[in-house]
């Protein structure tokens, strides 16, 4: 098998498309990424290009906005000077997420599984901890990217200000059947469009998902506040939530305005184009849940692997799946525009 890791890879990956179509592999959904990947060509169409190696830096320029209030004085001869837009840099901070396994040449010998199959579940195995672990780490970058800076707040969802908080706070017992037509609002308030992505807590979606099935047949129907709102469900968020905002625990949920969060997902240019060398080889395989290339690197060493199944006199093949991820954000002079609400 180590001989050939190439043709093994390319046989690993026709299967991953069946076996991952088929729901043979159970893995929590990574929802929350997915629904920022799709998000990803509005904000950086061309980054893969710009981004020639691991350690290159991007950086993004941005106008800011002036705001002035409008004169009334009328039109003059001398207008004088005012507040001047001026321009700032993002610069995306790219992660090397990896996730590593090995396979010996003869612990397929005595083994039920042949060679082929054993490194396709272990490739298999990889892309469900990836799929889970970037998961959480599309949460977190939502969780603690949230605004914390107080913005418009309406009468109906006020704005906690405390250290831990920074959230829009909706009353469940007198608002909750309301709670998606007050976030709109409120959405609206500051200044951002229509079409926003909903990323919920378990206790929130469930709510959401309850109000929005009460149709126009219903004796109470709430369907009209769901109008151009997608709903995500974040199984991980409430975990973010009660160690640290336990009054929250009626549902919480944080709110994108679309194409203002993305998910950069990057490999090298040796694993796009495949190196083969004496010390390693370079190459990569499609993750069928994400439809993104993951980098695979593995070399080859001489091993007594009797241990693991294999024999004292073996070969042992080092594999690493990886990729470079940055969530970024689409920056703002103050605040961010993720806003967190809950239920209280």
């Amino acid at each position: 098998m180590a001989n050939k890791t190439t043709a093994n890879l390319a046989t690993a990956q026709a299967k991953l498309l069946g076996a991952f179509q088929s729901s043979e592999l159970r893995f929590t959904y990574p929802a929350t990424y997915l629904a920022l990947k799709a998000m990803t060509p509005i904000m950086f169409p061309d980054y893969v290009a710009l981004k020639t190696r691991d350690d290159r830096t991007i950086d993004t320029n941005y106008i800011q906005r002036a705001s002035r209030n409008l004169g009334t004085g009328g039109r003059t001869h001398n207008h004088g000077s005012s507040s001047k837009q001026d321009s700032a840099v993002m610069t995306p901070s790219w992660a090397t997420y990896s996730d590593k396994f090995n396979l010996s040449l003869k612990q397929a010998d005595k083994s039920l599984y042949g060679a082929e199959e054993q490194l396709f579940n272990e490739i298999s195995n990889s892309i469900s901890n990836f799929m889970e672990g970037l998961e959480d780490v599309a949460i977190t970058a939502l969780w603690n990217g949230r605004s914390q800076v107080a913005g418009v707040a309406t009468p109906e969802a006020p704005y906690n200000t405390g250290a831990s908080k920074k959230t829009y706070e909706i009353t469940d017992s007198t608002n909750g059947a309301r709670a998606m037509q007050i976030t709109k609002i409120a959405i609206q308030a500051n200044k951002y469009p229509a079409g926003v992505t909903i990323f919920c807590d378990s206790i929130a979606y469930a709510k959401f998902e309850y109000q929005a099935a009460q149709g126009i047949s219903n004796s109470t129907n709430l369907s009209f506040q769901f109008n151009g709102v997608t709903f995500v469900h974040s199984v991980g968020l409430y975990a973010k939530v009660s160690p640290s905002l336990s009054l929250y625990t009626k549902g919480y949920w944080l709110v994108v305005p679309n194409g203002t969060v993305a998910t950069l997902p990057w490999i090298p240019v040796q694993n796009r184009v495949g190196v083969e060398t004496p010390v390693g080889s370079y190459s990569n395989i499609i993750n069928p849940i994400d439809g993104e290339s993951y980098a695979v690197h593995t070399y080859m060493t001489a091993a007594d692997d009797s241990a693991n199944n294999g024999y004292t006199q073996d070969v042992v093949t080092q594999y690493e799946i990886s990729q470079d991820v940055a969530i970024a954000i689409a920056p703002q002079s103050s605040g961010s525009p993720i806003l967190g609400f809950a239920l209280i």
